[in-house]
């Protein structure tokens, strides 16, 4: 439950193996390459002075970014194409998956698969294309079945083109009063409610204005079969012969296609998985500097895959030379160190919510344990009940397993856990208090549920100061850590405050009260005195970072700001008591309902009613006032998250990395 620690990797070989080398580090899914050149600027990139390393050495002097740019927009929309397709068919699932390493092999690999598919492919659709022509154009003739002219006849007019249009009725009042504007001969030859059917004739030297017209009408063009002779209900039966010869073709094409993509099943993964890794690999060795014999490589890797990393690219070349150093090693600040979280997966799901705060920066502390144990237990006080929180859990499970929302699901069923926990403390089971309660009933004991909320909310705090004193230690850093509002200095003044109004509430005699305040009066001069107090221990000057007088204003803002946020602080957490209250109050609401109601099936309706909502509405808004109270109280006190997160390159589909094991011993 932690930070994972993290190390800058060195990686150098011949310029042969860079290829390999940058597959095979997107492959373990744990390198986040940085520039390799500016890391030989900054002086991080050093390699020691042996007899193995002299050569590397030399060339540094040489040394260039790695140029090697590559289009791949056409074999990837090749390559998509495929993929779409192949999906109609088959699915396949392998076991191992070998790969190509060459690039050219992918290219031309990808490139015939691509041809014979088309192939294929532009024939069926040259054919499904046919066939519903000659579908439209046997529809069209069916409105002609009465005509008993010959398609040859109508095809044969020398000076007249003839056509059928569908209209709407509407429109076909207007052609009829724009008549003697329309060049053309108009016979209705079908009739429905919501349409016509018209069939023209059109001298040919006035055909485009005719055109026109019919298209300013909204007139929809018929098909019809001028290849095909005969009456029209003989060229239609000719149509719809062709249309079955159509259809027996169309099958066969598509078993064709059927076929191709069950032979070339494995072929086809093999290249889209190559294709992938090799554009990865671009992202690696976009970031590699070169020389002419050379390669160099630099990137951030988590300590669990460095001995993994290690043998797989020693295993490659056993000359390649590795450097692992530690962040704290490297000279140049420019360089941010990325965080990877560890958290065991009970807690993991929570590490969303803290993404959405921020990344804790590299040796800050994990706020994840300490949000996912907090939160869990307010949202559970705030809507403890044992048959909805059943409801939240089974929700969660179905999120998580059935529809693949892992974080979310995760979190609602842990919510709703915790919600049955408090549920039956509270004896509370669907809003019915009819179960016994373990420890409170909070509509009976409302001022302990306050009084808890406030004792809990404070405890959250002290925390939270510890953990940010931890974190200040961490970075060093005197002013914040030791002085600020949030380190030692507000602690010790939160502390005094808290047993101050202890003390007074008790009665206690004898308290040294002019004492305590005098000592709570000087930590808030250290707070305010933060800058120039830390500076003089620090033994840096000056002791203002800028002015007195403008630092002094800022100060004074600041010390009321103290007072200010102590106070709400501590007192907002007595929403979580206050929600608990609500959730019994609401049911309570939808009860007197349903007791109102003169049926007993409208009563178990209300009672649902109530249910749902609950479970849905104030679920949500528990939801929110809990992340609330993580995000305003408590992340203030110890919590930046001005990290980066670690974004190793790696494939996008989730593939173990042992699947392609065979292809290592290839190497």
């Amino acid at each position: 439950m932690a930070i994972e620690k993290m190390y800058m990797v060195d990686i150098v070989g011949s310029v042969s193996q860079l290829n390999r080398a940058a597959k095979l580090l997107v492959m373990m899914n744990n390198f986040e390459p940085v520039d390799a050149l500016q890391q030989v600027a900054s002086n991080n990139f050093y390699l020691s002075t042996n007899e193995d390393n002299m050569d590397a050495l030399l060339n540094v002097s040489y040394i260039r970014p790695y140029t090697a740019h590559k289009d791949y927009s056409k074999i990837i929309k090749d390559m998509s194409e495929l993929k779409s397709s192949k999906g109609n068919y088959t699915k396949a699932k392998r076991e191992k998956i070998p790969l190509l390493w060459n690039e050219e092999e992918i290219t031309d690999g990808i490139g015939n698969l691509y041809s014979i598919y088309d192939k294929i492919h532009e024939k069926l659709n040259h054919k499904r294309n046919l066939k519903d022509e000659y579908d439209k154009m046997a529809q069209g003739l069916e409105f002609l079945s009465e005509v008993k002219v010959k398609m040859e006849e109508l095809n044969g007019l020398k000076n007249f083109t003839w056509g059928i249009y569908r209209v709407s009725n509407e429109n076909r009042e207007k052609l009829k009063r724009n008549y003697e504007n329309i060049p053309s001969i108009i016979i209705t030859i079908y009739t429905s409610k919501e349409y016509k059917i018209i069939m023209t004739f059109t001298p040919n030297m006035l055909i485009k204005e005719a055109l026109k017209i019919f298209e300013s009408a909204n007139c929809e063009p018929i098909e019809m079969a001028k290849d095909f002779g005969g009456t029209p209900v003989e060229a239609a039966a000719a149509l719809r012969e062709s249309v079955a010869l159509l259809e027996k073709e169309i099958n066969e094409l598509e078993d064709e296609l059927k076929m191709f993509f069950e032979e070339n099943d494995e072929n086809i993964e093999t290249m889209d998985i190559s294709l992938e890794l090799d554009m990865k690999a671009n992202i690696i060795k976009s970031k590699a500097a070169t020389t002419n014999e050379f390669f160099y490589l630099c990137g951030w890797v988590p300590a669990g895959g460095l001995k993994r990393l290690k043998k797989v690219i020693s295993d490659l070349d056993k000359k390649i030379i590795i450097i692992e150093k530690t962040p704290e090693s490297l000279e140049a600040t420019h360089f941010v160190t990325p965080t990877k979280l560890k958290n065991n997966k009970f807690i993991k799901p929570f590490e969303s919510m803290v993404s959405m705060y921020g990344t804790p920066a590299y040796g800050e502390i994990d706020p994840t344990a300490f949000l996912s144990i907090s939160y869990m237990i307010m949202f559970g006080a705030m809507f403890g009940d044992l048959g909805q929180g059943l409801i939240l859990a089974l929700a969660g499970l179905f999120l998580q397993y059935k529809l693949k929302k892992g974080n979310l699901g995760g979190i609602l069923s842990r919510l709703g856990i915790s919600s049955m926990i408090f549920g039956s403390l509270y004896g509370s089971i669907f809003g019915f208090e009819t179960i016994p309660a373990l420890l409170i009933r909070p509509m009976e004991d409302i001022q302990e549920v306050l009084l808890g909320a406030v004792v809990f909310g404070t405890v959250l705090l002290l925390i939270g100061f510890a953990l940010g004193l931890i974190n200040a230690f961490r970075r060093k850093d005197v002013e914040h850590g030791l002085f600020g509002k949030e380190g030692l200095a507000g602690l010790l003044f939160y502390l005094m405050v808290l047993t101050f109004i202890l003390v007074k509430v008790m009665g206690i005699q004898g308290f040294p009260t002019g004492i305590w305040v005098a000592v709570m009066i000087a930590l808030l001069g250290a707070i305010m005195m933060k800058q120039p107090l830390a500076n003089l221990v620090t033994n840096k000057r000056p002791l203002f970072n800028t002015s007195p007088g403008e630092y002094f204003v800022e100060a004074g803002f600041e010390i009321l700001e103290t007072l200010l946020s102590m106070f709400s602080n501590t007192l907002s957490f007595i929403r979580v008591g206050a929600f608990a209250l609500n959730h019994v109050g609401l049911f309570v609401a939808f009860a007197a309902m349903a007791h109102m109601m003169n049926s007993g099936v409208g009563s178990v309706f209300m009672y649902i009613l109530g249910n749902i909502i609950i479970i849905g509405l104030e679920g949500l808004i528990v939801f929110i006032q809990g992340l609330r109270l993580q995000y305003y109280e408590l992340f203030s006190k110890y919590y930046e998250g001005s990290g980066v997160p670690f974004n190793p390159v790696a494939l996008e589909r989730d593939i173990d990395f042992n699947i392609f094991e065979e292809n290592l011993k290839l190497v």
